[in-house]
């Protein structure tokens, strides 16, 4: 075995090592870090392009889902206008004004304007199944509003024989009619009145909810409607300082006491415009179908179609549908660099240009337009009764 034995030899050995061990140098690092940087920004230039079409994809589609919501909502409420007073058209109902109590106060005609974006609507109601506000030839939202009942079985008219107290109305025939069901008096001069059933005994004999009636009952009525323990009296607009669709319960029966008055339905909605289905009186057509499309003003405005005139109940009786457009718009802008949309959007374009709404539109967001015809189905059938 060989041994190391003098200086020497061991300043062989240290000399045989590296003489210098070397890191990156400066050029390197350098070179590294731009190589990074590219990487980087490829990587991010990337990510945002996804990014884009991600937020449009997303865009569009809230857009979509809103305005179809919007739309699926107005249908539904509006498709069940006029259920309980299928005969209205025929015993003096449509256009009478509406007396109404909740909770001991007057709910209608309102004390008070009603909250935004209601502010506008008349504090009196007149029973119809559908009746449309008009917003304007702009794009200012029509306001729609849908009275209806939800009754188990009842659905016609029922004789009033006697009111012998404020809180109690005597009828021919009571079968149907349930405790906590709303009745509609029809009273002598063209009025009527909600009133709230207690109890009915003898098939015959009913017992009214003072807090939720009138303080006159139902005395003198002629005939009753059944409306069910849940009545529909809602009016529909849209809240242009949030862009949401909102509704009104005018008979105000929160589920909650904190439960907001006006109920959001749907965001994203910017505007809502109507048009009426009309049967003219004389058309050829069968008495069913739709001749003409009208805007809800001029003859069709609501001062006009609730006129105690037999030019008004002419018109009432000629309105078979209502033709709903919903537009909505997406949650976020677009880049303009990504997108740069339409400055407004035709409204009813199949129709002449009379009726048609110029809607104008931000050019940064998507918007959807949703536009759907609904027959009064329960208006139609009182041709038959």
């Amino acid at each position: 075995m060989d041994v190391l034995t003098c200086p020497s030899d061991f300043a062989t050995v240290a000399h045989a090592t590296p003489a210098r061990e070397r890191g990156f140098s400066l050029v390197e690092l350098m070179v590294g870090i731009l190589v990074s940087v590219i990487c980087t920004l490829a990587i991010m230039t990337a990510f945002a392009v996804y990014e884009g079409h991600k937020r449009t994809t997303t865009s569009s589609n809230d857009a979509q889902q809103n305005g179809s919501y919007s739309v699926y909502q107005l249908e539904r409420q509006i498709r069940s206008a006029g259920s309980g007073i299928v005969q209205g058209d025929n015993y003096s109902v449509w256009g009478c004004p509406i007396t109404a109590f909740t909770s001991n106060a007057q709910v209608l005609p309102a004390t008070k304007a009603l909250p935004a974006p209601f502010a506008n609507w008349p504090v009196s109601m007149l029973a119809m199944p559908v009746v449309i506000s008009y917003g304007g030839a702009g794009a200012t939202p029509d306001t729609i509003a849908v009275i209806g009942g939800n009754p188990a079985y009842q659905v016609f008219k029922v004789g009033v024989t006697s009111t012998p107290a404020v809180n109690t109305v005597v009828v021919g025939n009571a079968f149907g009619i349930q405790a906590n069901d709303y009745l509609l008096g029809v009273l002598p001069g063209g009025d009527c009145a909600v009133a709230q059933a207690t109890t009915i005994t003898a098939n015959t004999n009913i017992t009214l909810a003072t807090a939720n009636s009138p303080t006159t009952g139902l005395v003198n009525a002629v005939n009753v409607f059944d409306l069910g323990a849940q009545p529909n009296f809602t009016l529909f607009g849209v809240d242009t300082t949030s862009n949401t669709l909102v509704s009104y319960d005018l008979l105000q029966r929160p589920i909650d006491a904190n439960a907001p008055s006006v109920i959001p339905v749907s965001e994203g909605v910017i505007t809502l415009k109507t048009l009426y289905g009309v049967h003219t009186s004389g058309a050829a057509e069968p008495a069913d179908e739709i001749d003409a499309w009208v805007q809800p003003t001029g003859a069709w405005a609501i001062a006009a179609l609730t006129a105690n005139t037999a030019a008004a109940a002419t018109a009432v009786s000629e309105i078979k549908a209502i033709r709903v457009a919903v537009v909505a718009q997406s949650r976020l802008p677009e880049r303009a660099s990504d997108y740069v949309g339409p400055a407004n959007v035709k409204l009813f374009t199949d129709q002449p240009a009379a009726d048609q709404y110029v809607i104008p539109l931000q050019t940064q967001y998507r918007y959807k337009v949703y536009d759907t015809t609904i027959p009064l189905r329960n208006s139609l059938i009182t041709t038959y009764f």
